[in-house]
């Protein structure tokens, strides 16, 4: 996986376990940790091609099946985040990967490890102006300010006691500019 954008079109090919045909006793990478590649991966303007070996008999391993419903469940709340997006300079802030549709930006929040609910504050320095932030998974309003430091995002303890989903929580920001557009 590249550190920044590619000026062509490229995939990152990686196996869900340790290697590419069916081994009994793989070790899997986490749901977590394939859903930060993924997003990792969408910030920068890539594809991911994600490898399962089948079995013998044809059959997909139970992990890689337990994983799949995990990533499918979490695209349900966090798709548009990525679904259709741009790569949109810095790529990343901190812990937090941008894309761009339009003129929304979306500020994917990766969870630190052993994480499982969003941090109450997020600061996302470089951001400039904003109309209006929503977090996706939920309906409960973000509060949040713009000032010379950037967006300040404040996370209400209603979504950190229940979070829309677990991994990464993705935010909606209409109308975002980034320093240097």
């Amino acid at each position: 996986m590249p550190d920044k954008p590619l000026p062509y079109v490229w995939e990152t090919c990686m196996t869900m376990g340790d290697q590419w045909s069916y081994k009994a006793d793989d070790r899997y990478k986490s749901t977590r940790q394939l859903i930060h590649l993924l997003v990792n991966i969408v910030a920068k303007g890539g594809n991911f091609l994600l490898n399962v070996g089948p079995s013998p008999d044809g059959r997909l391993p139970e992990p890689a099946l337990v994983r799949m419903k995990e990533i499918g469940e979490w695209m349900a709340v966090n798709g548009s985040a990525l679904y259709d997006t741009r790569p949109t300079p810095p790529y990343k802030i901190g812990n937090a990967c941008l894309t761009k549709k339009g003129d929304t930006v979306f500020a994917i929040v990766l969870a630190a490890d052993g994480q499982e609910t969003p941090p109450k504050e997020i600061a996302l320095p470089g951001i400039r102006e904003v109309r209006a932030v929503r977090m996706l998974g939920t309906d409960t309003a973000v509060t949040w300010n713009v000032d010379e430091a950037g967006l300040a995002l404040r996370v209400p303890e209603a979504i950190r006691t229940s979070p829309p989903c677990r991994h990464a929580w993705s935010f909606e920001l209409t109308g975002a500019t980034l320093a240097g557009d």
